[in-house]
Formats: structure tokens, C-alpha cells, sequence
């Protein structure tokens, strides 16, 4: 759980990742690609995780596909939850030098996969157990640094205001420290299904606290794109 106090301590005086991000905090790397076989990135993702180089591999891991995403040419992202720096660094070496890492990586190149974006984020807020979930609503938005802590506690405000009288699970606010081209925080909010899911989006919409979340933050955020995402499969180091 992802305080307000903790917000404020890492946003408040925090312009550039070395003063607002620990070596020993969690790390999420995004990997988006276009993919036009779903299947044949299982079928290496599983060959990979058969291997020792995957036995080893420091990160969770996830699939999910991007059903609706507006312009953005990707499909599908891999989602890899590093426990620290540490971990982001080992996982790096074995894509660099690992025998399986390679041919996984040539296995996607042989299927037609081509990467599209990346980046690295830390979640600010982190609630609910989004590994429980399946389908979720992603929106992606600009916030400039000196704007960061204003919409965190808004948006924890408001979702803490709204989870009162809506049965949320998952929701969340990371914030891009590399790759932050396009957007720099990902909001998210999760469910079991896509029709559990425009159930909860549309009673939050509806709800008080949105509207006035919404009137709070008009001048300091900029909407970049919402995706529907569904997650395909998980990886979980072994």
C-alpha cells in the first residue's frame, strides 16, 4: 500500500529519477511490440522459462494484449516486475548473454515481432492485488514534475472518496522515469472481467469524487490514450 505520506516524500521536491527513486524500490519495465501470432510468443515465452537462463530470470512477468489502444501500433507488452535496480540489471545481462535469451528473442523476429516502445516506471500507488485481476483500463497521461504530487493525491482522493460505495479491486498510478516520450504516468484500474470492468468504470465516472477529481486537475494533466487491456498469461519466477 502506497500512502500519501510516502507521495509527498518521493514527489514533493522530486525533478529528475536520482531524488525520487531507491535502488531498492519496486520496478516495473514495460515492453510493447506489434505481434501479428499471439501464439508463437507464448510458445517461445514458454521455451525461454523452460530454460535455466528462465529458471533464473529476476522478474515476474506478464503478457497482455491491448485490445482497443487508439493510434498506437503496439498489440501486446510484456509487463516484468523487478523486485529492485538489482534485479532490472541482472535481467539485462542474461538478454545480453544468455544462449535461451537469444533465441527467444530470434524466435520473436522469425514470427514477425517488432518491438514499439518501452519504458521504466515505479508505482506511486499500488492498490488492490492487480495479480488477481484480468482485464483492466489503462490511461495513459502527461503530468509535468512540478504537477506530480497535486494529481497523485488527487487521484488518491478521489479513488479512496469512490471505493466507499464502488467494490474497486485494482487501481494504481506509476510513474514513467525512462522512455516518458509520450506519457509520463500510467493509471490503472482492474477486474476479473471486461464486463466487471465497464461496470466499475462506469459507476466511477458517475460517482461525485470523478467530477470533482476531473475539475481539480483539467489544467495540470493532459490525456494522452486509454487502452482496454487483457492479461494472457503470467510468468512468475521460479
Amino acid at each position: 500500500m502506497r500512502t500519501l505520506a510516502f507521495l509527498a516524500s518521493v514527489l514533493l521536491s522530486a525533478t529528475s529519477f536520482s531524488d525520487n527513486h531507491s535502488t531498492e524500490n519496486q520496478y516495473l519495465g514495460f515492453y510493447y511490440f506489434s505481434a501479428p501470432d499471439a501464439d508463437a510468443v507464448v510458445a517461445a515465452m514458454d521455451k525461454f522459462y523452460a530454460s535455466d537462463c528462465g529458471e533464473r530470470y529476476p522478474a515476474n512477468v506478464a503478457l497482455a494484449e491491448q485490445v482497443f489502444n487508439g493510434g498506437y501500433e503496439s498489440t501486446h507488452f510484456f509487463l516484468n516486475n523487478y523486485a529492485n535496480a538489482e534485479a532490472q540489471q541482472e535481467a539485462a545481462e542474461i538478454f545480453r548473454s544468455c544462449p535461451a535469451a537469444l533465441e527467444f528473442t530470434s524466435a520473436l523476429e522469425s514470427a514477425g515481432v517488432t518491438s514499439t516502445m518501452e519504458h521504466l516506471s515505479f508505482p506511486l500507488i499500488a492498490e488492490g492485488d492487480s495479480s488477481r485481476d484480468f482485464a483492466f483500463a489503462k490511461f495513459d497521461v502527461r503530468v509535468e514534475p512540478q504537477n506530480q504530487t497535486a494529481y497523485a493525491v488527487a487521484l488518491s482522493n478521489m479513488m479512496t472518496r469512490a471505493s466507499k460505495d464502488i467494490p474497486l479491486r485494482s487501481y494504481g498510478n506509476n510513474l514513467v522515469i525512462f522512455g516518458n516520450d509520450k506519457f509520463t504516468n500510467s493509471v490503472y484500474i482492474g477486474a476479473e472481467s471486461t464486463t466487471q470492468l465497464e461496470a466499475i468504470q462506469q459507476a466511477l465516472f458517475a460517482h461525485p469524487a470523478y467530477a470533482e477529481f476531473s475539475t481539480e486537475t483539467a489544467d495540470i494533466r493532459e490525456s494522452v490514450n486509454t487502452t482496454q487491456v487483457i492479461f494472457l498469461k503470467n510468468y512468475s519466477m521460479q
